[in-house]
């Protein structure tokens, strides 16, 4: 579905706007995401010998709904082994409309801000602790995500973070109660004092081309909702000057899916395809979380995912306070990951980096099909690499999947090869 909204509406939006090489490369490489004449491989079972054709992905982190499926599956897993079993707590901060566009500007301040309130969170943890009879050092664990987009495919620079609901006194875990509301506003007061004069040392942002001009446009989208017949959101929940600081969601120790569920919904992308339809007048309806549908045509649907695209460089997951990547005692909190999924052996006197999960076992994770079982029950085993544009489509075409089909009306241009069904 969302192959053909940017069939549509690409090429309208190349003749509309300006836009910079790389928006163009994550175009491409989304158009390719799936299609089995960009390169597949090639499984066959050892007991029935049936092949079958598994197409490569983008491994895009901008807007594509599979591979941003796979990176939060992958992100969990990852948290899994390296998260300690206590109880978190996610703190969820966002920033007013008029600095948002600054943060897209400058993704280093955004990163100042999360060290302004995760520093500000571990400063509370520290003297409730103390009021509790701790003694000795006390130390905080986070991490934290860096999420591009809001719930109506908008641009908002916002944050997620998983904190530990207490601290490491002297190594030992000491839990606290859960923050009351006045400490939630206590903390968002301490962090934005800390990161207000960052932003005043700033001014005010301007785009300086057509595709900054519209990621401004994207920063200042809202959602048509009557503010008056929007029900209150109460809970532990600050507002300040335009801030917002929400932290009523926990998990306890022992429940790990819960905090799983968490970390996916921190590492995931900003579309959910479930969402999407295409109506009978052509344009694209999109559910958003808070019941309200969008309804865009192709166009303006693609001119909303391209402004979401994160800039490069910018870490979306970080550790912070005992989970830091330099902390001493991290090693201590977690094991390390299983040698079984080690492929590589590390040579002596190397450290060990953490393996990554391959791409059979996030496929089954995320879209529950196992690439290895064959449905006679039997093992499937890769038995060749395609990685040649022409030889797949030559193969394709020898095994009856590859046609020629007439092209779509809102995209003009020469016949292009379609997969049949």
């Amino acid at each position: 579905m969302l192959h053909q909204a940017f069939r549509e509406g690409w090429p309208l939006v190349v003749e509309s706007t300006r836009l910079p090489p790389r928006v163009h490369e994550e175009v491409r490489r989304f158009m390719g995401c799936g299609d089995l004449r960009r390169g597949f491989t090639v499984v066959r079972c050892d007991d029935c010998a049936e092949s079958s054709l598994v197409a490569f992905s983008c491994k895009s982190r901008a807007w594509c709904p599979s591979c941003g499926a796979r990176r939060a599956h992958e992100t969990a897993l990852h948290l899994d082994e390296v998260l300690p079993r206590v109880a978190f707590r996610q703190w969820t901060l966002s920033v007013p409309f008029a600095l948002r566009f600054l943060l897209v500007k400058e993704p280093k301040l955004l990163r100042k801000v999360e060290r302004r309130l995760v520093e500000a969170i571990f400063r509370w943890q520290r003297h409730r602790a103390k009021e509790l009879g701790a003694r000795g050092r006390r130390v905080g664990g986070a991490v934290c995500f860096t999420q591009w987009f809001g719930s109506a495919l908008q641009l908002q620079p916002h944050l997620h973070g998983l904190v530990a609901e207490g601290v490491w006194n002297d190594g030992v875990f000491m839990e606290l109660p859960a923050p009351s509301p006045e400490d939630v506003e206590a903390v968002l007061e301490r962090a934005l004092a800390q990161v207000l004069p960052d932003f005043e040392s700033r001014g005010v942002a301007w785009p300086e081309d057509e595709y900054e001009a519209l990621q401004a446009k994207s920063a200042q989208l809202r959602l048509p909702l009557d503010e008056q017949a929007a029900p209150a959101r109460r809970g532990r929940l600050a507002v300040m000057m335009g801030f917002s600081l929400h932290a009523d969601t926990a998990t306890g120790a022992n429940d790990r899916q819960g905090l799983l569920r968490l970390a996916r919904y921190g590492a995931r992308g900003p579309i959910a395809e479930s969402r999407l339809s295409r109506r009978e007048d052509g344009r694209y309806a999109y559910e958003t979380k808070k019941g309200v549908t969008l309804v865009l045509t192709a166009q303006q649907l693609v001119k909303r995912l391209i402004a979401l695209m994160v800039p490069q460089g910018l870490h979306l997951t970080n550790f912070h306070g005992v989970l830091a990547p330099a902390a001493v005692a991290r090693s201590t909190l977690a094991p390390p990951p299983s040698d079984s999924r080690r492929s590589v052996p590390v040579p002596p006197g190397k450290k060990a980096k953490r393996p990554r999960i391959d791409w059979a076992t996030l496929l089954h994770r995320t879209f529950g099909c196992d690439v290895w079982r064959c449905s006679c029950g039997g093992q499937r085993r890769v038995v060749a690499l395609v990685t040649n544009r022409r030889t797949a489509e030559e193969m394709l075409r020898n095994m009856g999947m590859l046609a020629v089909a007439p092209p779509l009306p809102q995209a003009p241009g020469p016949p292009q090869l379609e997969l049949l069904q």
